[in-house]
């Protein structure tokens, strides 16, 4: 076909010719079947991985592998890959560059190795401590954060609900004379929401430590704990061994704030998260248990720098 026709204007001409060229060769909808292909790729390449890890390890850790899968971590880890992906099939730069690093800090976070080594360099001085091997204490203080409320009012163990465990077993094998509950509650849903302080005593009560062994101390985080440790130390003159029970993962800070206090203090630990690694999908898809974990040990890591 001839472009130019002197007879007629160049811009009919053009238009006339982009007109005919268009309806030759009408321009292809948005293609779904490449996106189709691409949902077909990538679930047969995952379909192998499974059936994979199925015939290496067997069918109980397909299982977790698959609820792992189903839980809102483990969604949000697959859509940020999918996500990831599209956008370098769509050579769409920064929102694959953004999406990758939301992913990667998402599964380094909430990744098993991660999240323990980090908890594991706080806990390692405490290691090796047995508790039945102590000497006798006169006063130990059980530092709040191992119980909490149900809305009927009952007392109950958190996830580091091991202190008061460590804090019965000394009492009952005669290492400790009195216990001192300390926490205070700044914010209470209701009046049955006990204070951290009633909660441990309650429980140790119920465990058959004797009511009139125990004391009670406030305090709202631990810096306020060891303030109100040394003036209550102060005031009934003291004189034996005071130990100190928290997370072993805790005790750092602990140590520290109490040192700040001028407190003679032996740290008892508990509630280690160091423990040896399993086999589990928590090595490859992040859990929402390992981004806690991790937090704890950045918010142990943040108050060292701020020096709280």
């Amino acid at each position: 076909m001839v472009f130019w026709k002197r007879n007629k204007n160049w811009e009919d001409e053009y238009d006339e010719y982009y007109a005919q060229d268009r309806r030759a060769d009408p321009p292809r909808k948005p293609g779904r079947l490449r996106v189709v292909r691409h949902i077909l790729l990538l679930g047969f390449m995952g379909t192998l991985f499974i059936g994979s890890l199925g015939l290496v390890s067997g069918p109980t850790m397909v299982e977790k592998l698959l609820s792992s899968l189903a839980m809102p971590v483990g969604i949000v880890w697959v859509l940020l890959i999918l996500l990831v992906y599209f956008c370098l099939l769509t050579r769409q730069a920064w929102p694959a560059i953004a999406g990758f690093c939301c992913w990667l800090v998402l599964t380094v976070a909430g990744n098993q190795f991660v999240s323990r080594a980090l908890l594991e360099t706080l806990e390692a001085p405490y290691q090796d401590i047995n508790i039945f091997e102590l000497e006798p204490f006169e006063t130990v203080v059980v530092l709040g954060g191992g119980t909490d409320s149900t809305r009927s009012g009952h007392s109950q163990l958190s996830s580091s609900g091991d202190r008061i465990a460590v804090a019965a077993q000394l009492y009952h094998a005669g290492l400790v004379r009195q216990l001192i509950c300390s926490g205070t509650q700044t914010f209470r849903n209701s009046a049955k929401d006990a204070h951290p302080r009633d909660e441990a005593a309650q429980i140790l009560i119920g465990v058959g430590v004797p009511q009139e062994a125990i004391l009670r101390m406030e305090g709202a985080n631990t810096s306020q704990e060891m303030a109100n440790l040394k003036i209550w130390l102060e005031k009934s003159e003291n004189t034996g061994r005071v130990g100190v029970i928290s997370s072993a993962w805790h005790l750092p800070r602990v140590m520290r704030l109490a040192e700040n206090n001028r407190l003679d203090v032996v740290p008892i630990p508990s509630n280690f998260h160091s423990i040896p690694i399993t086999p589990s999908p928590d090595m490859i898809v992040p859990s929402a248990f390992n981004l806690m974990v991790t937090g704890k040990a950045c918010r142990e890591y943040l108050a060292g720098v701020v020096g709280r």
